[in-house]
């Protein structure tokens, strides 16, 4: 029921900003669509235990993440943009009670989602915030001594997305962004800097 919510209030957003669109002429030498790219750290908030059943296990929870992602800006205010996010890949490390087996593994997340993006021009500063719908995925590999075969599980799942930044714009033609990124059901928190280029 949430979800379909979200949707309902997605499309109702899309079909506000059409007539926006039309109303809103651009400045020379710019366009409404851009892409952009980034960089910067990610924190894993499961602990070792959460994340494996196993009460001493250790997890690394702070690794390198990565975005891509493409939007239409169709007036100084709102954008609907789309992106791709690879939230990293953490390590562990576990062992059985008794010591019998030490666990090793790998635990990979990463996402798509839409969003819609609200700005807050600031002369060559926008601040902005957004708040969307993203398909997540989990994936979790593992192996231990005195076991042949390696463990793989991957979990998929539909949750929100969010989150705010602030972006000084070069020229007309790109600008660089800081930006915190979260979604609601994968734990982690990404610490992004990147750059937006319009087409």
């Amino acid at each position: 029921m949430k979800l379909r919510t979200f949707h309902l209030l997605l499309a109702a957003t899309s079909l506000v900003a059409l007539p926006a669109a039309a109303q809103y002429s651009y400045p020379p030498g710019t366009s409404p669509w851009y892409f952009g790219a980034g960089v910067g750290q990610g924190h894993f908030g499961v602990s070792g235990t959460d994340l494996t059943g196993l009460e001493n296990a250790q997890v690394d929870d702070k690794q390198t993440t990565y975005t891509i992602r493409t939007g239409w800006r169709f007036n100084p205010y709102w954008a609907l943009e789309i992106g791709y996010y690879d939230l990293g890949k953490y390590g562990f490390h576990g062992r059985t009670a008794g010591g019998v087996l030490d666990i090793d593994g790998e635990a990979r997340a990463k996402s798509v989602g839409l969003s819609v993006v609200g700005f807050l021009p600031m002369r060559n500063f926008d601040l902005y915030g957004r708040l969307g719908y993203a398909r997540s995925e989990l994936k979790v590999n593992a192996s231990a001594n005195l076991v042949a075969t390696p463990v793989n599980e991957k979990q998929k799942q539909n949750e929100a997305t969010y989150g705010f930044g602030t972006r000084w714009n070069v020229t007309r033609s790109w600008g660089i962004f800081a930006e915190w990124m979260k979604n609601d059901k994968i734990e982690v928190d990404s610490y992004l800097i990147g750059v937006d280029v319009r087409f």
